[in-house]
């Protein structure tokens, strides 16, 4: 994924000076341009989408996602908390 953002000329990857190990990755001005561009285009279709809802029902539809996100929350495993302590 990373050679096609490359490619692409969206990023652009560098040894790490420090750790031969390391890669540094980094959005070139076109990159940030482009995510800055598909970050303001998300937000109208939002706004256009959401503009179809009465205020009421936009805070509803809220509190209903908010639920939804707590829901698939809970169901993420969590670290087992008392395995970490006693070591």
């Amino acid at each position: 994924m990373l050679k096609q953002l490359e490619t692409a000329g969206v990023v652009t990857r560098q040894c790490s000076p420090h750790d031969e190990r390391q890669v540094l990755v980094r959005l070139t001005d076109d990159g940030a341009d482009r995510l800055a561009a598909m970050r303001t285009e998300l937000r109208a279709r939002r706004t256009e989408a959401l503009s179809h809802f009465s205020p009421r029902e936009r805070h509803e539809l809220a509190a209903q996602f908010q639920r939804l996100a707590d829901v698939i929350g809970d169901t993420v495993p969590q670290p087992d908390r008392d395995d970490t302590t006693q070591r």
